[in-house]
């Protein structure tokens, strides 16, 4: 019935002639093209301006999650082997956002804020802040929650290289980071040589801080980082004004194969008696230099690190990794020494064997198998990315196997 009316109000129209049911017909088609005609306009304009948008600003939402199962051997004495399901082995499990703003002449500002995740209970990472508690052996601050890995906000040049302010990686975090042939993941990896209550926030980050870093000319590029401490007021029994200052300078040569990078980084560590601050600092003065050298599908590391902790450790390494197809392979023996006011120096024999298989370019699975043989005093552990075993005691020999899978978003 439609289609007839609508077909005698054409030909109505056709003659001249427009009764009233027709002129409405009419009016009725002309509002309903008007509509369409200023829809299209407005996903025209949408669809002109959005790459404009997308060009001055940008945020992305990124993260890894890995999870696997490992078995675990501390060594102590009666102890038997523990089964667990472990939050990143092979990378850290963290979700992050990161944006760019693109102000002209080559210049954008630029933030991110990053936070690890325990995967296998859904937490959000605890971590040792800049210490504002003393404990019997070394302050190690308050566990927290948040953006621990990176938060910052800065300027990013394309001729002047980049600056920003909070918190980011150290210097010889990124010496560490591209010496090691596991990028610091997997048991056995180059963070074996943290000490007892160092921790991780004692070498690879720093808080209150401020980083700059050269752009990459002929092959070189320099980085440089300032960290203001713990901003404490200091006084008596409180911790001291200068607690936790922090800087570091760092250089890296790549050119083809080839990779040189030198780092050093100075730290105001609190010193305490007991239980309590004793308003004093010392500095612990850490300094690496490693290579690694890459042809074709096999690349060779080796470096010496050495961290000025209360008992100053040192790491010596060769590593190598194969690659074959979607295969790759990873070797890596540490030498690593501490010493020992008490008596012999601790020493540990750190042996890493790890296995990937690409599955895509986000997703892998893999295979990590790492041991820690200590002398009659040496208390070292085993450690990967995100999950360390302790030593069952002073010469125990841990061991830890491990299987999972890896996802990058």
């Amino acid at each position: 019935m439609q289609k007839e009316t609508f077909g005698r109000s054409r030909r109505l129209r056709h003659l001249g002639c427009n009764p009233p049911w027709a002129q409405r017909q009419l009016e009725a088609e002309a509002s309903r093209s008007r509509a369409l005609l200023r829809c299209g306009w407005v996903v025209a304009a949408g669809m002109s301006l959005a790459p404009v948008a997308g060009a001055q600003n940008a945020v992305v939402l990124y993260g890894n999650v890995d999870a696997g199962v490992a078995v675990l051997r501390n060594d102590a004495p009666g102890g038997g082997t523990l089964k667990a399901l472990a939050s990143g082995m092979n990378s850290a499990s963290r979700w992050g956002m990161r944006g760019s703003e693109d102000l002209g002449g080559g210049l954008s500002a630029i933030f991110q804020i990053e936070a690890g995740i325990d995967l296998d209970v859904g937490a959000a990472k605890p971590f040792a802040g800049n210490p504002g508690t003393a404990t019997p052996t070394l302050p190690n601050g308050t566990t927290g929650t948040g953006f621990n890995r990176r938060s910052y906000v800065g300027l990013e040049s394309k001729s002047w290289g980049g600056l920003r302010l909070g918190r980011d990686y150290t210097a010889i975090y990124y010496s560490l980071v591209d010496a090691d042939v596991m990028r610091l993941g997997m048991f056995g990896n180059l963070q074996q040589i943290i000490a007892p209550g160092g921790g991780s926030e004692r070498f690879a980050r720093a808080s209150n801080a401020i980083f700059y870093n050269s752009p990459r000319v002929a092959g070189v590029v320099g980085r440089a980082f300032y960290s203001l401490g713990s901003e404490g007021s200091g006084g008596p029994g409180a911790l001291p004004k200068d607690a936790n200052r922090f800087f570091g300078v760092e250089a890296d040569y790549a050119s083809g194969s080839l990779f040189v990078t030198a780092s050093y980084q100075q730290l105001a560590f609190p010193v305490v008696a007991g239980a309590a601050f004793t308003g004093a600092t010392a500095d612990r003065k850490d300094a690496l230099v490693a290579a690694k050298y890459s042809f074709g599908n096999y690349a060779v590391g080796t470096g010496y690190w050495k961290m000025g902790s209360p008992q100053s450790v040192t790491d010596t390494w060769l590593g190598a990794s194969a690659a074959f197809g979607l295969n790759t392979f990873f070797v890596q023996v540490q030498r690593l020494r501490q010493d020992n006011p008490a008596g012999e120096a601790r020493r540990g024999t750190v042996l890493a064997l790890a296995y990937t298989y690409t599955l895509s370019r986000r997703t892998a699975l893999y295979a990590s198998y790492g041991q820690t043989n200590n002398n009659a005093t040496g208390a070292f552990g085993v450690t990967s990315s995100d999950f360390a075993l302790a030593a069952g005691g002073a010469g125990a020999d841990p061991s830890a196997l491990g299987f999972g899978i890896r996802h990058n978003f």
